[in-house]
Order: C-alpha cells, then structure tokens, then sequence
C-alpha cells in the first residue's frame, strides 16, 4: 500500500510531459539491463577441459588434419579401383568431308580412287581388367600403410594442439592473477597515498614522500594498463587456436591455484615407452612406406597380364540412315614382360633403398634424441618444483616484509623510501612466483610428452 501510495503521489504531483519523460527513463532503464543480461549470455564460459573439448571439434589444425585422414581413404579406394574391371562406352561419329585416296593399278595404269564412306557412326563398349600385376597388389598395401600414417599424423596433430592450448589457457590465467595482484597492491598503496597527502597537508611530512608514492603510483598504472592488454591479447590467441571467432567473448573460468594442485604430478622414476610416442610411431609407419616402395620397382620387373572385351556396333553410308547397324565383338589378353629398361628401373631400386636407409638413420636418431628429451624434461620439471617453493617462501618474505614497514611507516618510526621500495620488492616477488608457477606446468607437460603418455589434466 506505501509502494502503491507514493506512486499515486508521484503522478499526481506531475504534469503530463514529465509523466512521459519518467515512463521514458524507466523503459531506458529496463532495455539497457536486457541488453546487460544478453551480453552476459553471449560471453562463453570454459573450464580448461572444456577449451580442449571444444578445441578438438573446432581447430582449423585438426579440421585439416582429419581431412588428410578422409583423403587417404579415398587414395586407398583410387587404388583398389585399378584391379577392378573398367566399363567404359563410347560413341563416335565421323563426317569425311574428303574422302582417301588410294592408288590402284588399272589396266596396268596407277589410278587414284577414292574410298570409303561418307559418313560413319561407331558405338561400343569396351570391358578391362587388370588380371596379375605385382605392384598393384603391393600398392594396395602401401596405400593402407598410408592410411595408418595420417591417422597417426592426425593424432599427434591432436596432441599438440591440446598442448598449445593447456599451455596457452595456463599464460592467460597467470597474466589474470598477476593482474588481480597488481591491483590488490595498487588499491594498498594508493590508500596509503591518501594517507601520506593528508599529513602532508599537516604537515607532518615532506612534498618529496608524496612525489615518490605518487611516482610509485603511476608506474603500476602503467603495468596494470600493459597487463591488461597482454590479457586481451592472450585470450585472442587462445580463441584463434581454438578455432573460436574473435568477435566472441570468453570467459575462464579455472584459477591457476586449482590447476596447479589438481594436475597430475608425473612420476620422475618413470622410464620412457618409445612405442607411445606419436613422433616415433609415424617414423616407423614411414619405414614400412619404404620397404614397399623398394619391393614395388622390385615387382615391376616382373610381367603383368591384362584382359579386355569389346563389343561394336557401327553405321556406315552415304546418307544419315540409322536403320541399319553391323556388329562385332572380340577379347584379348596383353601380357606385358619387362626385359630392358635401361637400367631405370635398377637406379629407382636403389634409390628406394637409401630412402629407407635414412629413415633407419633417423628412427636411431630419434631414439637417442627422445632419450635426452626425458632428462632434460625431467630435470626441468624437478627444478621447476624447487624454483616454485624458493618463490613461494620469497613471497611470505615480501609480505611480511610490506606489512612490517607499512606499520612502522604509520608509527612515524619508517621511512617513506622504505615502504616504497617493500612495495616494489613485493610486486617483483609475486611476478617471480607467478611466472615459477607456469613454467612448473609447462615442465610437467613437457615431461609427461617425452614419456609419450597421455595428458593428464
């Protein structure tokens, strides 16, 4: 009844256009929070598990990479379609504006004749199929070894784009945190500014403590301005790498502390399987790919034979008459034997065989190489644990050391220069814990790859 009696007051006591003018605020009012709740439903919202989901169903990378894998396919099935017989129809009509001439002897003189029919119309129907050839059987094979290498491809390809993304999605949330710090110690010291500028006014303290915090001040706003343009810039690379328009709005919704103390700790005693590397199964699929290629110009010193069948119908006259047709039909078979290629055939042999030579010197290589990518991944990661507890016992320290000269200061005991410096000191340690906190999950990453296992997230 209040609510009811001071809206009839308000009407009452108001004129026609000011009435308009309230129904016209209110409606003002009402659109724009609308507009502010679709906004809101138009900003996308993803935990790290759902940008590598969406990532796998929308990348431009893997998109291609897929298709390489429908590509091979239809080579397998191009092929298969060599051995199969081929049908293949043909109409043909012939027009002999001037017809040969052929020379005869007539009464023992050469005569010029002039032969055959003006016009000529032929339809057949022609069946071939290629009965035995070695090579054909062994491209068929190779053709599905390729099959397995795209695929393979596709899954390393997989891989590394859920890598780039974790990795991506990590940097993005530890330039967030670095900027929630930075204001958190933007709003402390800028407090305590408005201190200092009150005693000043007192004056209690020097012009020169208030240049220095204001100097202090303006630094962070100037890092807090680049880190937020860092932010913007993070969050469209992830987008791009996700396959995400960059006119959509994203939001993360994980925190780098969750992340951190979720992710699965990889085991250092752990001993590498060269078999679950992605890298290492396409070298060796490509091995094999090698092997029939040597055994393929093999077989092609080797005979093939063919078959064909053909059926015709043809027309023949000096008028277009279709009434009448004459037919004929036959089969053939074609053998087809090799025996002097001038040597090509032996120089492709050969070549083969040092393809495949390079790719044994390349799977060694790759097997020495994984080996010290363990180590190295290894190290990195133990280190990349110690680095984050020295950083995390530096940052108590910077804390402790800011709240002991924050209270001094307030004491008159402290100096101006030193609050300033324990501020600056406290925004580089938290940098420092911050950056030590990535690059440990970049390490752990990179360190459950070289052991070719699965992602953990």
């Amino acid at each position: 009844m209040k609510v009811h009696a001071s809206f009839n007051s308000i009407f009452k006591n108001q004129n026609p256009m000011n009435i308009y003018q309230f129904i016209l605020l209110f409606t003002l009012i009402v659109s724009t929070s609308l507009k502010g709740q679709t906004h809101d439903k138009d900003t996308m919202s993803f935990s790290l598990l759902q940008a590598l989901e969406f990532s796998v169903a929308n990348s431009v990378q893997l998109k291609n990479a897929y298709a390489d894998v429908v590509i091979a396919d239809q080579t397998v099935k191009e092929v298969k379609s060599i051995g199969i017989p081929q049908v293949r129809g043909l109409v043909q009509f012939q027009d002999a504006i001037q017809k040969p001439v052929f020379v005869f002897p007539v009464n023992g003189v050469a005569t010029p004749i002039r032969v055959g029919n003006t016009y000529t119309t032929q339809s057949s129907l022609n069946l071939s199929w290629l009965i035995l050839d070695g090579t054909y059987l062994l491209g068929l094979k190779a053709a599905k070894e390729f099959t397995g290498l795209s695929k393979r491809i596709a899954t390393k390809t997989e891989a590394d784009v859920k890598i780039d993304i974790a990795k991506t999605y990590f940097l993005a949330l530890i330039t967030k945190e670095n900027i929630n710090l930075l204001n958190s110690s933007y709003n402390s010291l800028n407090n305590t500014f408005s201190q200092v500028k009150a005693l000043n006014k007192e004056g209690f303290t020097e012009s020169l403590d208030v240049d220095r915090m204001q100097l202090q001040l303006n630094n962070l706003e100037v890092s807090r301005q680049k880190l937020n343009d860092q932010y913007n810039i993070i969050l469209g690379l992830l987008k791009l790498k996700m396959g995400l328009s960059q006119d959509k709005s994203i939001k993360l919704t994980d925190n780098i502390d969750d992340i951190n103390s979720k992710f699965i700790v990889a085991d250092a005693s752990a001993e590498l399987n060269m078999d679950t590397r992605a890298d290492f199964q396409i070298l060796k699929q490509q091995h094999v790919l090698n092997q029939y290629n040597v055994r393929r110009y093999k077989y092609g010193k080797y005979p093939s034979l063919a078959g064909a069948f053909t059926y015709q119908q043809s027309n023949f006259g000096e008028t277009i008459d279709y009434s009448t047709w004459y037919g004929n039909a036959f089969w053939a078979l074609q053998l087809n034997i090799p025996i002097f290629s001038g040597f090509a055939n032996d120089a492709k042999i050969q070549k083969a065989k040092i393809e495949q030579i390079k790719t044994e010197n390349s799977i060694r290589f790759a097997e020495e190489g994984m080996k010290l990518e363990v180590l190295q991944t290894r190290l990195k990661y133990l280190r990349a644990i110690e680095y984050v507890e020295q950083q995390k016992e530096n940052l108590d320290l910077a804390n402790r050391i800011l709240n002991v000269t924050t209270i001094k200061y307030n004491e008159g005991v402290g100096s101006n220069l030193e609050l300033i410096t324990a501020n600056q000191d406290l925004k580089t340690t938290q940098t420092n814990y911050l950056s030590a906190v990535y690059d440990l999950l970049v390490a752990k990453l990179d360190y459950q790859i070289a052991l070719g296992q699965n992602i953990k997230l």
